[in-house]
């Protein structure tokens, strides 16, 4: 919790509001006032209170109606209620609602300093369990895999097999498809758990550069050398050694790599003395490593030696039955990330993202739920919102058209038939659009002879 809390009394009766005020004012306290529920309601848009105390009733919304609010908006936010001796049920009730507890007036002061105390103290252990909680979700990752579809769901039970043994594991899948999520599961379910996880991008290297990256090297090995460097492999000893896009090796490192998997021991540049190679190697590639093979562009023996466990990881296309799953976690994700209340994706967007050929996949996913949590100010993301991103046409609008000197009964006929068929058959869903009840709907289908 921050050094200052900072605390917000609305309370219409100005002495009540600043006998509070006073009683409460101590060093890292920083107390707000509010006169009105209107004034309470613009300073808790414009600043985070860690406590609130409101009177149940005041000019403009009352405590019930800041409450939820404060539930809506400021989750982590405490509250206390002021009332009268004859309010107290209402005030049980506003407990109900997420109060945490009720005072009634005349304030007795020791005990509204106790409950201040103990509703900081409420708030200081809600938040330890969230980091608690999102310590925990982060170390284990393989939690965080949704695997809804055959295909992810085979991924995954590979992943708990190979996961404690030492061999070598070659993920393949498109890019953005969540290799390096993969991995961090097989490190986290295996005996290295302890150690590091380091992964390295090898398509970033040069030719010249490959082998410092990986082994390191001494000082004043080459011109710039001012210093002893280790490589990638001496900073994931006793761990996992995560080497993404292995297709991009070029040919004269491959040799260099091949090497140290067949001897387990490395050279840094500029060292006379060979370093044990304790790691557990994960690799990653976009590429048909088989073709670069037939082609003579990858070693045939570095392919072995890296494809001892296979792991195919499917495009977002193939897994369709996952996607309202991955929407949901990277929406709780993002809102949580940028501070705002949680959103929802209509029915008509969830399909238009279901539909989607995903070229990024789940990195694509991700990154447009972040812009849309970012950019979009309702809390329900619409169909027309998603498709201008996506970059597809919006779902066509259905109109009807009405030919002058139709009677009511005919328009309204006509109307009830088009939303069934056009928009929906599902009868409550339609009576709901039409803004009229089932039964009502029903008894018209009957009256219009609509079948």
């Amino acid at each position: 919790m921050s050094k200052t809390i900072h605390i917000l009394i609305a309370d219409d009766e100005v002495f009540i509001r600043e006998g509070l005020q006073e009683a409460l004012q101590q060093p890292g306290f920083s107390i707000d006032t509010a006169r009105d529920g209107h004034e309470a309601s613009e300073l808790l848009e414009r600043k985070h209170y860690h406590l609130v105390i409101l009177d149940l009733r005041m000019p403009g919304p009352g405590g019930m109606e800041l409450l939820d609010e404060i539930r809506d908006n400021h989750p982590d936010t405490q509250s206390l209620i002021l009332t009268a001796y004859g309010n107290i049920s209402t005030a049980v009730e506003a407990m109900k609602k997420g109060a945490f507890d009720f005072i009634t007036k005349p304030v007795d002061l020791a005990h509204l300093r106790l409950l201040v105390e103990r509703a900081l103290d409420r708030l200081e252990m809600l938040q330890e369990n969230r980091k608690l909680h999102h310590r925990l979700e982060n170390q284990d990752t393989f939690r965080k895999l949704v695997r809804r579809s055959p295909a992810m769901q085979a991924a995954a039970e590979t992943i708990k097999q190979v996961a404690m043994s030492d061999v070598p594991v070659l993920l393949r899948g498109e890019t953005g498809v969540g290799k390096e999520l993969i991995a961090r599961a097989v490190h986290e379910r295996s005996k290295r758990l302890a150690g590091p996880f380091v992964a390295v991008n090898c398509g970033g290297f040069t030719e010249e550069l490959f082998a410092s990256e990986l082994f390191g090297h001494a000082r004043g090995a080459f011109t710039g050398a001012h210093a002893t460097r280790p490589g990638r492999f001496a900073l994931a000893e006793g761990g996992t050694l995560f080497l993404d896009e292995i297709g991009e090796v070029p040919l004269k490192n491959q040799v260099e790599l091949l090497r140290v998997l067949e001897a387990r021991e490395y050279q840094p540049l500029g060292d006379t003395r060979t370093h044990q190679a304790d790691v557990r190697i994960i690799a990653a590639t976009n590429r048909d490593l088989e073709t670069g093979v037939q082609q003579g562009i990858f070693r045939e023996d570095l392919y072995y030696r890296l494809n001892v466990v296979p792991i195919d990881i499917p495009p977002l296309r193939q897994r369709r039955e996952d996607i309202p799953l991955l929407v949901e976690m990277f929406l709780d994700e993002a809102c949580r990330a940028h501070g705002q209340r949680r959103k929802q994706v209509s029915p008509e967007g969830m399909t238009l993202l279901v539909n989607h050929s995903w070229p990024g996949n789940v990195r694509e996913l991700r990154n447009l739920i972040q812009r849309l949590v970012v950019t979009c100010p309702e809390k329900t993301l619409t169909g027309a919102q998603l498709s201008g991103l996506l970059g597809i046409a919006a779902p066509e609008e259905v109109h009807l058209t009405v030919k002058v000197g139709s009677s009511i009964q005919e328009v309204e006929a006509a109307l009830i038939r088009h939303t069934l068929e056009r928009i929906t058959s599902n009868r409550r869903q339609a009576a709901a659009i039409l803004g009229i009840s089932v039964r009502a709907l029903q008894y018209k289908l009957k009256q219009y002879n609509i079948t």
